[in-house]
């Protein structure tokens, strides 16, 4: 979904309908829901906001958006569920996440030991009734870390990984690129990775597909140039096409981290606006 903001001309369209259905549900919006984002839809807007402890701005935002969708948000055009990514190990808190209303949780694939799922979390997640992503990252914060031959290495080891993990075939790997490249870096050592990524996955008999996490622009050159089949935009608002290529992208992080389960488990909010995003189950 858009940022919704009030703005003139006015925004319009099916989102703006679904989140004044939302609102009204809430009982903070008492106008006619005609999909125009008017003086009323902010007010209520900010409304929710005060109640959900969040800055009352009146924006429709990233981290707005995300506790909408656990307070019950729907879309009348698309399938949308609460996730939630982490950097350790979430085997003991597996049963507290779902409690939370997060539908998936996001873990890694790494060279860390500690970074990485393991089989046992990855059931005990599955058993308390929530989908998995798998996101190979090691560093992969700056252009240094892109070349062919690191996506060939980077995609074999996803490979070796998820097939420790029992991944299914046919849900998705996703890929970081964790830093805000310019568009000739996005097109050069960046492409070159994903490229040797893909070809990596064609070589192998156990299909699985592929997904990038970045910045807009990222997202979106990776995924028009057909060498990725999902993009998961990052919670980083500053960089590149963030806010353009929210709406087009399958998965949604939301920054800052929280705490969860009585504060022991560190997480970064997610939100899938799609069916299909590439999550499995074991």
């Amino acid at each position: 979904m858009r940022n919704l903001k009030l703005e003139s001309p006015r925004m319009t369209g099916t989102d703006v309908e679904d989140w004044q259905t939302f609102l009204t549900l809430r009982g903070h919006y008492r106008d006619v829901i005609d999909g125009i984002f008017g003086p009323n839809s902010a007010r209520a807007t900010r409304d929710y906001q005060s109640d959900a402890g969040l800055p009352a701005d009146g924006v429709v935002g990233p981290a707005t958006f995300s506790r909408a969708v656990l307070d019950g948000f729907q879309s009348a055009t698309r399938t949308i569920e609460a996730g939630a990514d982490a950097s350790v190990d979430c085997t003991r808190f597996a049963a507290g996440i779902a409690a939370e209303g997060i539908r998936f949780v996001a873990r890694y694939y790494s060279r860390s030991a500690t970074k990485t799922l393991k089989p046992a979390e990855a059931k005990a997640l599955c058993a308390a009734g929530l989908k998995l992503v798998t996101v190979y990252q090691d560093s992969q914060n700056a252009v240094k870390f892109f070349s062919a031959d690191q996506g060939a290495a980077a995609a074999e080891r996803a490979l070796a990984l998820a097939g420790v993990v029992g991944q299914p075939e046919d849900s998705a790997i996703y890929f970081a690129a964790d830093f805000d490249p310019s568009p000739a870096e996005v097109r050069g050592p960046v492409v070159e990775y994903f490229q040797a990524v893909s070809q990596t996955f064609r070589s192998v008999a156990t299909r699985y597909a592929v997904g990038v996490y970045g910045s807009g622009l990222t997202c979106r050159l990776i995924r028009d140039a057909g060498l990725a089949q999902f993009a998961w935009l990052s919670g980083s608002t500053a960089f590149r096409e963030s806010a353009g290529f929210r709406p087009r992208a399958h998965l949604i992080q939301v920054a800052p981290s929280r705490k969860i389960c009585g504060g022991k488990l560190a997480i970064d909010d997610n939100v899938a606006q799609s069916a299909e995003y590439g999550a499995f189950t074991v």
